[in-house]
């Protein structure tokens, strides 16, 4: 156990805004987001991106032509206009883009054209009455070192991010515009993908206020959390080429491996690793991740105490008092006590972790999780289960044999 439950830090950057997934508000009416984005304001967030349509049943639908209880953009806009947030709208979505990348151009080019109806559509429904909140827009395509590979496939990229931006300021509905790209480790290294997008900025018609914020890929799993500062210092770079172009980082909140919480120390770390490199920093997702709304609130009031008294807590949690085994000839259930300050918990088997359960988020979350109970076939009578748990920061306890 660590001497001090905190530690002063000095370098304490912290996420000015969030993504939100509209599948996630279809319902929610104007006390449920604001309570969301009264929990957004206190740490220090003003942006929200959010898309205009969601993938139900593999059809694409928008989320503000009546085919849902609530026009949600107007509920979005409405509200944050109502608190003082900024809006990015994301303007199309097809799930062809995975298949065709940019070996398609054609289909790629008249997929986007007709994107421009969504411009128009959006920016003509809603800019007018919500000129404080509708503040930008969000180019929904992900961008990636595998799919994209060679200076001929970002200069196709151009082409297509181009038909929009000058529809944009050919009909005056020209607002900042963002991208939000990935990468992966194992398919490029960061100076040839900082190189492609360096060409890329060359040829797009960007303006200042436009704004290039890669994803950390790290809750993806992209990269390695030791690998960031490489990728975001090449990137950086690149961007820097463009006049004006502001560059951002888009910190992952979650793990890809069952689409937990992140502990708040890793989201730390990665603010901390991007900083240097950028203008600004927001995240995918605070709002499904860690808002009170749609999970345990000790990853917020965490948060809030790095934010707030620019410290981290720093000692490990206790492990559960009492765990108890029950063996019969087909089935060993594992039953332990759950504490309220507990994220998730790790158990072994023989020193093999064979389950790892953690505090389960309202939307998105997994409902076959369980705290306190696991249930396996009966292994043999010599094995030996131990258990953990990690608190909302990260701290893990020492291990304890189970029943014992």
């Amino acid at each position: 156990m660590a001497s001090k439950i905190l530690y002063k830090i000095t370098n304490f950057p912290h996420a000015s805004g969030t993504f939100i997934q509209p599948d996630m508000v279809l319902n929610w009416d104007d006390v449920t987001w604001q309570k969301e984005l009264y929990y957004l304001k206190e740490v220090k967030m003003r942006y929200i991106v959010i898309n205009s349509f969601i993938v139900q049943n593999q059809k694409i639908k928008k989320i503000y032509d009546g085919s849902f209880k609530n026009d949600v953009v107007d509920m979005c806009l409405k509200n944050c206009q109502k608190s003082g947030f900024k809006v990015f709208f994301g303007i199309d979505y097809n799930t062809m883009w995975w298949k065709f990348g940019p070996r398609n151009p054609s289909f790629l080019y008249g997929r986007i054209k007709k994107s421009n109806f969504i411009i128009k559509e959006l920016y003509e429904k809603y800019h007018e009455k919500y000129k404080d909140s509708f503040y930008g827009w969000y180019w929904v395509y992900e961008v990636d070192n595998l799919n994209f590979r060679s200076k001929d496939d970002f200069k196709i990229l151009s082409t297509a991010v181009n038909i929009n931006l000058d529809y944009m300021e050919d009909n005056n509905m020209r607002l900042p515009f963002m991208m939000s790209p990935f990468m992966n480790s194992k398919y490029s290294t960061p100076q040839a993908y900082a190189d492609n997008w360096k060409h890329f900025f060359s040829l797009t018609n960007f303006k200042r206020g436009d704004i290039f914020c890669p994803q950390d890929s790290v809750g993806g799993g992209g990269l390695k959390i030791k690998e960031v500062t490489d990728w975001f210092s090449a990137l950086s770079k690149s961007a820097k080429s463009k006049s004006g172009l502001l560059f951002w980082a888009n910190v992952e909140t979650f793990n890809h491996n069952d689409w937990s919480s992140a502990p708040i120390k890793r989201f730390i770390k990665q603010m901390r690793l991007e900083y240097p490199f950028v203008d600004n920093i927001i995240t995918f997702t605070y709002s499904h991740y860690y808002s009170p709304n749609n999970i345990n609130r000790r990853f917020h009031r965490a948060y809030k105490t790095y934010l707030y008294q620019h410290k981290i807590h720093n000692r490990s949690p206790h492990a559960p008092k009492w765990s108890k085994i029950n063996k019969t000839n087909t089935e060993t259930i594992i039953n332990w006590e759950v504490s309220e300050d507990a994220a998730s918990y790790k158990l072994f088997c023989n020193g093999r972790k064979i389950y790892s359960p953690s505090v389960q988020r309202k939307y998105g979350g997994n409902k076959n999780q369980t705290l306190g109970q696991f249930k396996c076939k009966s292994s043999s009578d010599n094995s030996k289960y131990e258990i953990q748990a990690m608190d909302f920061w990260g701290n893990v306890s020492k291990k304890v044999t189970i029943g014992k």
